[in-house]
């Protein structure tokens, strides 16, 4: 926590806050003025179900997309507009990559300090990582006629690594 530079703080809540927010607040606009209700589908992540060193402004910034997503699902409900977030959990893409690389050299440097540093303990429940199909499937839901009764959720897809 005390590591994390306000740029970043700013950078990560641009994107994941003000990111969600404006498309939030832009689809609204579209699906009022066309009068048919609609769905709208945010990205959060099991991050904002739990927590984990070295993450803080990620972690919150995530929990905000569930508050938001939350409030802005009874603000639209009036104009059947549904609002719904996905919540992967760790998936095999190239961006998982980076963070690996990132964890390892922050291991390595934490070793030299001779501290110890909790591992990240959300894994899945299975031998092998989500899949992008596996978030792609819940979006495809979300978006489907089977969904019309579900809004203001948060729905995480990860494996079991993490329960709400």
């Amino acid at each position: 926590m005390i590591e994390i530079s306000a740029d970043d703080w700013d950078k990560t809540f641009a994107i994941n806050m003000r990111g969600v927010f404006l498309c939030y607040r832009e689809a609204a606009k579209i699906m009022i003025e066309q009068g048919k209700g609609g769905k709208i589908i945010g990205a959060c992540s099991t991050a904002g179900y739990s927590s984990h060193t070295m993450a803080a402004y990620y972690i919150a910034s995530k929990w905000g997309v569930r508050g938001l997503t939350q409030a802005t699902a009874l603000d639209l409900a009036k104009f059947n507009i549904k609002v719904n977030a996905y919540c992967p959990g760790i998936t095999e893409t190239d961006m998982m990559q980076s963070i690996n690389e990132i964890m390892t050299k922050y291991r390595e440097k934490q070793k030299e300090k001779e501290e110890k540093v909790d591992e990240v303990t959300n894994m899945p429940a299975f031998d092998w990582l989500e899949q992008p199909k596996d978030v792609a499937n819940l979006v495809s839901f979300l978006a489907s006629k089977d969904s019309d009764y579900i809004t203001g959720q948060s729905i995480m897809v990860n494996g079991g690594a993490a329960f709400s």
